[in-house]
């Protein structure tokens, strides 16, 4: 299992966050370009833009969980003994995981809400948009039931390995 979660977020989903925040920028400096050259923006760019905006900043946030670099206040779990450290740690897997799910849920219903909607200029379906939140609900879901698995069997899960080794400033365990 370490395996399969190595390869989809150190490769399938950083790769793809990375092109997409290039197609982000691409569009970006396009509309700009144009805007300042020619007086009138292509009217496609400010929509491809927001679009890939929506997946970067989803896709972005699996990854950077991943990693270990949302914002989090330790200070309190460091004051705790390693039986609450323990309990603790636990209960926020358990709320991850909770999130997970109904962020994929509601995702799942949204999409059936938006289901024959098109974007107006570019004439996509909406669908495929915010198909980001169901997929980032699904990712966090396989990497909170991971972590939550690794931490019950008082194994280090890859977040744990992750997150101490950028304290030491070595790379990931693989």
């Amino acid at each position: 299992m370490d395996k399969f979660i190595h390869i989809l977020f150190d490769y399938i989903i950083e790769y793809l966050v990375r092109a997409i925040g290039v197609l982000l920028v691409t569009t970006v400096l396009m509309q700009i370009f144009t805007r300042i050259f020619f007086r009138v923006p292509f009217p496609w760019t400010d929509e491809l833009a927001r679009f890939t905006f929506i997946w970067y900043c989803f896709l972005g946030s699996v990854l950077t969980m991943y990693r270990k670099m949302h914002l989090g206040i330790d200070y309190f779990e460091s004051k705790m003994k390693i039986r609450h450290q323990y309990a603790n740690r636990t209960f926020v897997y358990a709320v991850q995981i909770v999130f997970s799910l109904l962020l994929a849920y509601y995702g799942f219903k949204l999409l059936g809400i938006v289901g024959l909607q098109k974007s107006p200029i570019m004439r996509l379906h909406i669908k495929y948009i915010y198909l980001a939140l169901p997929v980032s609900g699904i990712l966090y879901l396989i990497l909170s039931v991971h972590e939550l698995a690794c931490h019950l069997r008082n194994k280090e899960g890859v977040l744990t390995s992750m997150a101490q080794a950028g304290r030491t400033g070595q790379g990931a365990k693989e």
